[in-house]
């Protein structure tokens, strides 16, 4: 489910003194153009400059915000990006190293105009495309990619660390596409790491906190509602398209992971496209932090921390 600013660029105008609430669904990409002020949450309280550029996470916070400062207008291009609907362009080995990127933003980051990325971000922006389409769309994702990339490198050096056995977990990881981990069974993804199925669970909970199975069902589900955008689709489509072999099955399975069957998820996802943008709205609840497994909640440390109830879902359809 989509919030208005989802990959939608907007110009934003703060008046002196006003303050605007971070309330997307999902994380709010602020680069600032004109103005200053200050962004204060949980995590940091930052004095802005034109030429910064700010990631923030969707939660709002009672005291925070960002401010303009008094007789001057903030300037800012801001969009959204619905993490979970990104996660089918994650390669495997930055699947792996997601729980570290989770810690990042789980506030608010903050890259200073001097920066070589933030002055990459505002050099992408300025070539972003007026008309709301796919070229716009894709620009802006090559906004989120350049900020990703440039995380993934610096949490990958301490991610690996130096015991053999997950060196050799990363390297197999890596070397896995997404469609294998989607389609592949558990014992035949334990082969391929040369380990037992109980052993390779025992991996995933210690580094994501969830089983293999949980991981699958969750990859074939968000890839169900991304498929589920396109009208001319068939909801038994999707299921097969996404490894289910029965209807009732798949429904199941999604209106227990986002509280709405595959036909509602369509039409409410429909409709919240095109909506108007206000510096200051409740937004639309992400699935994902509704169930309590957002990997952007700042109270959930792990990337996907399962109930334990779609566990033995996932535990049962995935073997």
């Amino acid at each position: 489910m989509f919030s208005p600013e989802h990959l939608t660029l907007r110009l934003v105008h703060l008046k002196p003194s006003e303050k605007w609430i971070f309330r997307a669904n999902g994380l709010s990409f602020v680069l600032l153009k004109e103005g200053g002020g200050k962004c204060i949450s949980k995590t940091i309280t930052q004095r802005l400059a034109p030429g910064d550029v700010l990631v923030l996470n969707g939660t709002p916070e009672k005291k925070g915000g960002l401010f303009a400062d008094e007789g001057t207008e903030m300037v800012f291009g801001l969009f959204a990006v619905n993490f979970e609907h990104l996660f089918p362009l994650f390669a495997s080995n930055e699947i792996w190293l997601l729980q570290n990127i989770a810690e990042i933003f789980k506030g608010a980051r903050w890259y200073g105009a001097a920066s070589p990325l933030a002055k990459e971000c505002h050099r992408l922006l300025a070539e972003v495309p007026a008309p709301f389409n796919l070229d716009h769309r894709s620009q802006l994702l090559r906004v989120v990619a350049a900020i990703f990339s440039e995380e993934f490198k610096n949490t990958e050096p301490h991610r690996v660390g130096t015991a053999r056995t997950e060196e050799h977990m990363v390297r197999v990881f890596k070397e896995l596409s997404a469609k294998e981990l989607m389609n592949l069974s558990v014992g035949k993804l334990a082969g391929r790491f040369g380990c037992s199925k109980r052993h390779l669970n025992r991996q995933f909970h210690q580094h994501f906190g969830f089983s293999v199975a949980a991981m699958r069902m969750e990859m074939r589900l968000l890839k169900a509602a991304t498929l589920l955008r396109d009208p001319d689709i068939k909801v038994i489509n999707v299921a097969e398209q996404c490894g289910f072999n029965h209807l009732g099955l798949f429904n199941t399975y999604f209106k227990r992971r986002f509280g709405a069957s595959p036909g509602r998820w369509r039409k409410i996802s429909a409709q919240a496209e095109g909506q108007p943008v206000n510096p200051v709205h409740d937004g639309l609840v992400c699935p994902l932090r509704s169930n309590g497994i957002c990997p952007w909640n700042p109270d959930v440390s792990l990337v996907y921390k399962a109930a334990t109830s779609q566990q033995k879902i996932a535990g049962s359809a995935g073997q």
